[in-house]
């Protein structure tokens, strides 16, 4: 059961707007997880996760990959890949949050993430054709997994 869907982006850089894309469209299916719009603040996002056993993260990335790329990665199985941890247009990163929390020991026992690959992140922007064809392939996914949680 996935007990929190956070979001992560700006709404203002294009591609970025991703994470926040992905839980508009699961608010609008009338989701049972809680579901976060965050701005990448890592203390926000550990206090929120605190206590709750199954966390998923959505955000945009910039690995190299082509756009549009969804990847997807189990937090227990270790660090973030460097491609994706250290790239970010949020003051920290997920990586930096996910990390932090692994160091201070508060990990929900299960965290994953999706990192949705991006091109686009200047002010101003508009979101890409593949970066919303992938956020509509997250929705459908997530929502199969939540509505099979709580069914």
């Amino acid at each position: 059961m996935v007990d929190l869907v956070i979001g992560v982006g700006n709404e203002i850089r294009g591609d970025d707007r991703a994470g926040l894309a992905v839980i508009d469209a699961l608010a609008g299916k009338g989701s049972a997880a809680l579901l976060m719009r965050s701005d990448g603040d890592p203390l926000e996002m550990i206090d929120a996760w605190q206590g709750l056993s199954s966390v998923i993260l959505v955000d945009a990335v910039s690995s190299g990959s082509p756009v549009g790329t969804i990847h997807r990665i189990d937090v227990g199985d270790g660090p973030l890949p460097t491609m994706l941890a250290s790239r970010s247009t949020h003051l920290f990163g997920i990586g930096e949050a996910v990390e932090l929390a692994r160091t201070l020991d508060r990990l929900p026992p299960s965290l994953i993430v999706y990192g949705i690959e991006g091109s686009r992140f200047a002010p101003g922007s508009d979101m890409s054709r593949p970066v919303a064809e992938s956020v509509t392939t997250v929705v459908e996914e997530l929502a199969s997994l939540l509505e099979g949680a709580h069914a």
